[in-house]
């Protein structure tokens, strides 16, 4: 299998992921400063997810993904229904997210809000991944919209990035608000 070449679109992405990353990186420490340390563990896993991510978005892992499902599905003699299982896939995918969505808020009602944040950008951005990792073509045709370099499949991975970002500079400057003399 051809690893898939990469875009100007690709290499943009990934330079965000890897500043949500940082981002994430400085809450970490900012949570280690204050001894919250359920909130340095979700910072430390979302940055090391984020950094992943950014791998995944030059190496194309789900288009492997893809593949392997394919065999696995020609191998098996269900491939001729294989968009019928692709729908099913994607409806189990959106209800499992919104519930697995509903349950890690509910797990951190009780920390601080731009962690919460943080977090609906992280289920956002892992929804939309596993999505693409099902290729459902239809899908696939209306992400593929917009500006030649950036589709709309970029605006709305960015947006998902840009929600991490946002989650994790709020934290950060909350405490360092709340940490520094008035006068500084």
């Amino acid at each position: 299998m051809a690893v898939a070449k990469a875009d100007l679109a690709d290499w943009v992405t990934v330079v965000a992921y890897l500043l949500a990353a940082a981002a994430c990186v400085r809450a970490s420490n900012y949570a280690w400063i204050k001894r919250r340390t359920r909130d340095r563990m979700f910072w430390q896993i979302a940055s090391v997810l984020l950094v992943f991510l950014g791998a995944n978005e030059l190496l194309d892992l789900q288009a492997l993904l893809t593949a392997v499902g394919r065999e696995y599905a020609k191998t098996n003699g269900w491939y001729g229904q294989h968009r019928r299982v692709q729908y099913v896939f994607v409806l189990a995918l959106g209800v499992a997210a919104v519930v697995a969505g509903i349950v890690m808020l509910w797990l951190t009602r009780r920390t601080d809000a731009s962690v919460r944040l943080a977090l609906i950008g992280l289920v956002f951005i892992g929804l939309f991944v596993l999505l693409r990792a099902a290729s459902f073509h239809h899908l696939d045709e209306l992400l593929g919209g917009g500006a030649p370099e950036f589709t709309w499949r970029s605006v709305l991975e960015m947006l998902g990035i840009l929600i991490m970002a946002v989650g994790a500079t709020a934290y950060t400057r909350k405490r360092r608000s709340k940490t520094l003399p008035a006068n500084l």
